[in-house]
């Protein structure tokens, strides 16, 4: 009985340790999954939130580059296609 006893605590043992391992595993994996998932949402949130004041300078000058600020272009603002056409009849 003694010998059941004694075999029974090392094999207990050995569950306790398998069992510490896998929770640190767990744990480990836990942790990388915030880590994944802030280096995934992190960038998305910042470029919501600093993206469009950006892409706004950008086009304004863009729309400036092209004609001066009216916000039209060459083609709509000069009569470009309507000279184009007038010239062929």
């Amino acid at each position: 009985m003694e010998s059941i006893v004694k075999e029974n605590l090392e094999l207990t043992k050995q569950v306790l340790e398998y069992v510490k391992k896998t929770r640190r595993y767990i744990l480990f994996g836990q942790i990388l999954n915030v880590i994944k998932i802030v280096l995934i949402i992190g960038p998305i949130v910042l470029a919501i939130i600093y993206l469009p004041p950006i892409l706004r300078q950008f086009l304004s000058t863009y729309s400036d580059l092209l004609d001066g600020g009216t916000g039209s272009t060459i083609l709509q603002g000069g009569g470009f296609v309507d000279k184009l056409f007038e010239a062929k009849q």
